[in-house]
């Protein structure tokens, strides 16, 4: 005999899952992604079919937010800038950058884990999970098929006493830099995303494969991704950029 742990089980369709989400970050300010509006709206829905006592409470569990849904069809009708109404609202008010990540101490063991981490591979990314300047990176070389190891140092894996934290400051030491991904070829310090995106079109627009450029950076380590040509990739590597980015020249397109 088949022993359930649930009394019942509802079905919601995708369009009703993204349209509860909608209206959720709409009209009560939260932000989920399409499985967090699909559990409302059958929350939503058991409410409607049954005739509870007054004062019943219902417990609907979102389990995660919308940020990684951004370029789903959940955010399609969104337009990349501001409208007129969002821009009185924000310069409404008052802002100020977040203040740093108070991050602990350098300690020796964490600086020879963070360098026998880069030792050990050809391409180092060191990355955070929800970082949308992160994906661009993974995206980008992803598309020219190289290879990578990634570290995303804000994940539960490195939770426990607090070594994630532990680990980001002794990066932030070697490379002066606090700010993600961090890219590291053959043991160099590359920098982030949009710098890759930069050496990338600076090898495209010049005659020469010098080692500045990131074509010839990975070519010197013996790195030639896809089809051992990169994968003939013949794009714009902005196009992995955040579309939200001001300075992305191909935000509209």
């Amino acid at each position: 005999k088949v022993k359930h742990t649930f009394d019942n089980l509802l079905h919601v369709g995708g369009n009703d899952a993204i349209q509860t989400a909608k209206d959720l970050a709409a009209r009560e300010g939260i932000l989920t992604g399409t499985s967090g509006g699909g559990v409302l709206s059958a929350a939503i829905k058991l409410v409607e079919d049954n005739d509870f006592p007054d004062g019943t409470s219902i417990l609907a569990i979102l389990a995660d937010t919308g940020e990684r849904y951004l370029s789903t069809p959940l955010f399609e009708d969104i337009p990349i800038d501001m409208t007129e109404e969002e821009k009185e609202l924000a310069a409404s008010t008052p802002s100020c950058p977040p203040p740093p990540p108070g991050l602990p101490e350098v300690f020796p063991f964490a600086t020879i884990w963070v360098q026998n981490e880069i030792d050990s591979y050809k391409v180092v990314i060191f990355s955070l999970e929800y970082c949308e300047f992160c994906w661009t990176l993974t995206g980008f070389l992803d598309a020219l098929g190289v290879a990578y190891h990634k570290i995303d140092i804000d994940s539960f894996e490195y939770a426990k006493d607090d070594l994630g934290n532990k680990y980001r400051s002794a990066l932030s030491q070697l490379t002066d830099c606090k700010t993600f991904p961090q890219f590291f070829i053959n043991g160099k310090f590359v920098g982030g995303a949009v710098d890759a995106c930069m050496m990338w079109k600076k090898k495209e627009e010049s005659s020469k494969s010098d080692g500045n450029a990131l074509r010839g950076m990975l070519q010197k380590v013996g790195i030639k991704g896809g089809n051992g040509n990169f994968n003939d990739y013949q794009g714009d590597p902005f196009e992995f950029l955040p579309k939200w980015m001001t300075q992305n020249p191909l935000r509209t397109k």
